[in-house]
């Protein structure tokens, strides 16, 4: 953390009423920075949220009471900043900006930490991801304060998360191994996610075949009675039988 001449900062506190007022905080992380409106940016250090005018070059501070700031977000259309604390059953905080006030406070069922949260380019929804041991996509209407649906995904970690600037109900998550677009359905109150995998190209630009491969990496693992087998290879066919072998199906 870098350090240099005190000076008093403009500080409003999260979650709690200090008696100490903070002269000085200083600190830049290499990632996680955001603009909240047209001129002013904010990054989180420590347990602060420092909002600075780039024009005014004034900052002002928001203080998390409650531990170390974890991810941030901001809607840029609603002047607010979304952010959750780093501790054990984590909580999601959402202030307005300029006046630092705070519009409410989102609570799950996550244990350990959020890694991920994004806000949509229309509406009152933010994403949120979460780490170990849930892995949880969940979809809050956050001016309500509650979860429209959620969707655990056991061990895949989630590097990148947005949401379609033109349809706020496509959401898109990468991993360093796939990209998968989410669907909110809805039906009537209800809504639901439903995942659709996009296959990326190999190194050369070409997309893998599986149809020619005799055990595609798409089947399904191996259930318990045993391997799934094609069904060139249950009919006991080999060699160029087996590759041009196609299943009959009933015209009538």
């Amino acid at each position: 953390m870098a350090q240099g001449p005190e000076r008093e900062e403009s500080t409003h506190n999260a979650g709690s009423h200090a008696s100490l007022s903070v002269r000085w905080v200083q600190g830049f992380p290499k990632q996680n920075v955001h603009f909240v409106n047209d001129s002013t940016i904010c990054y989180p250090s420590g347990n602060f949220i420092i909002f600075l005018d780039i024009e005014t070059k004034q900052k002002t501070i928001l203080q998390c009471m409650n531990g170390i700031v974890g991810v941030l977000a901001t809607n840029i259309p609603y002047e607010v900043v979304a952010f959750s604390d780093r501790k054990l059953r984590p909580v999601i905080y959402i202030y307005s900006f300029p006046a630092l006030t705070r519009r409410t406070k989102l609570k799950g069922n996550v244990l350990l930490d959020y890694i991920l949260l994004s806000f949509s380019y229309c509406g009152t929804y933010l994403a949120s991801y979460s780490s170990l041991p849930e892995f949880e996509l969940a979809l809050w209407n956050w001016e309500l304060g509650v979860i429209l649906c959620k969707k655990s995904q056991p061990g895949v970690d989630v590097s990148q998360m947005t949401f379609n600037p033109m349809n706020w109900h496509q959401l898109c998550l990468s991993s360093p191994s796939s990209v998968t677009v989410w669907t909110v359905e809805r039906s009537n109150q209800e809504h639901y996610l439903k995942a659709k995998s996009v296959k990326l190209p190999m190194e050369d630009g070409s997309f893998f075949n599986e149809k020619d491969v005799v055990f595609p990496d798409s089947l399904p693992k191996d259930p318990i009675y045993g391997p799934i087998l094609p069904l060139s290879a249950i009919a006991g066919l080999v060699d160029k039988e087996a590759e041009t072998f196609r299943k009959m199906t009933n015209s009538f």
